[in-house]
């Protein structure tokens, strides 16, 4: 029987000048680096040593099967090929001089293709093993799950998988458009009606459709109106879901917690519905919306210009949770 795999084997943290950097890349070269930022975290945290070469550099050995698929060893090679030139650049503070440097350089120098099998082998730059890993002061990290970013299609995609983990112990984000477009390299010929037709519905289908931990939904807003014109979408708003709040922490788990406590009064202390409804409300993506509404009935007032009641508010969300979600 196969031992599943833990939580900490299977969750990678990338730095977040990574998840919301400037650079382009395909769906493959997106696995590559992923696979890459699993070795190096696997080294630094002192799981398993990087391997070195005959000149003493280290590398890092491909599975071409879960960098794309199964017999795909050609395109896993032109893609590797592909990323000689590809740049990276990243800030850091000289701890002896006290000055902020800038450096750059690419990625992968070398492949060394294991003919026979379905393994490659690459150097790496050791200049960017902290654009992939840095995780410190004043960078912060993505913690998000290896195998789902290595099995969702698209580039984009893997790309908004990892910023929505990135914030999923937030109930939202907000993301101005133009930068979103030249985070990601979207042409800018999209408009607003191709990002959400092209590049947003096709992410949140995909993610949602094997995600068991972090999904989203979105919309489009102004926050910057221009006077005597029609308001123009300049940001998408990202609404953050979770399957696990109390996990995550936050304000996805503050909102779990807020429903969960008046759920307790509504069907009692000693029963276990109130985590059972809150659990349910959380995996069909609602609760935030339960959220709003028992905090809308909280400050609302009768026609005698009282507060709701709390055995008013309790009866309301036992009707809602009732007809809206047929939770008895």
């Amino acid at each position: 029987m196969k031992i599943p795999q833990t939580i900490d084997e299977i969750m990678l943290i990338q730095p977040n000048n990574v998840t919301f950097g400037q650079y382009e890349v395909t769906e493959v070269q997106e696995n590559i680096i992923t696979l890459i930022v699993d070795a190096i975290q696997e080294h630094v945290t002192h799981k398993k040593e990087l391997p070195r070469d005959l000149f003493n550099q280290p590398y890092v050995e491909i599975i071409c099967d879960e960098a794309k698929g199964q017999n795909s060893k050609n395109q896993v090679k032109k893609a590797i090929r592909d990323m000689y030139n590809k740049p990276f650049t990243f800030k850091w503070v000289h701890p002896e001089i006290h000055k902020t440097i800038e450096s750059s350089g690419t990625i992968i120098s070398t492949m060394h293709d294991i003919k026979g099998t379905n393994k490659v082998i690459i150097n790496f730059n050791v200049w960017a093993i902290p654009f992939f890993v840095y995780y410190g002061v004043g960078v912060g990290g993505t913690r998000f799950n290896k195998n789902m970013a290595l099995k969702l299609r698209g580039d984009y995609t893997k790309r908004i998988y990892k910023m929505i983990c990135r914030w999923q112990d937030k109930t939202h984000f907000e993301y101005d458009i133009e930068q979103f477009k030249t985070d990601l390299s979207i042409p800018k010929s999209y408009q607003n009606p191709h990002l959400k037709k092209y590049i947003l519905e096709v992410s949140r289908e995909r993610i949602k459709e094997i995600s068991n931990d972090v999904w989203f939904d979105y919309e489009f807003i102004s926050k910057r109106p221009k006077k005597g014109r029609k308001p123009k979408a300049d940001t998408i708003l990202f609404y953050i879901k979770t399957l696990n709040p109390q996990q995550v922490g936050g304000e996805q788990y503050e909102v779990w917690k807020y429903v969960y406590e008046w759920l307790k009064h509504c069907y009692g202390i000693g029963t276990s519905k109130a985590q059972q409804y809150t659990d349910k409300l959380s995996e069909i993506g609602v609760l935030e919306e339960v959220y709003n509404r028992i905090k809308y009935w909280s400050s609302a007032v009768d026609k005698t210009g009282e507060r709701y009641t709390q055995q008013h508010i309790e009866n309301l969300i036992r009707k809602k949770l009732r007809e809206d979600y047929n939770l008895n």
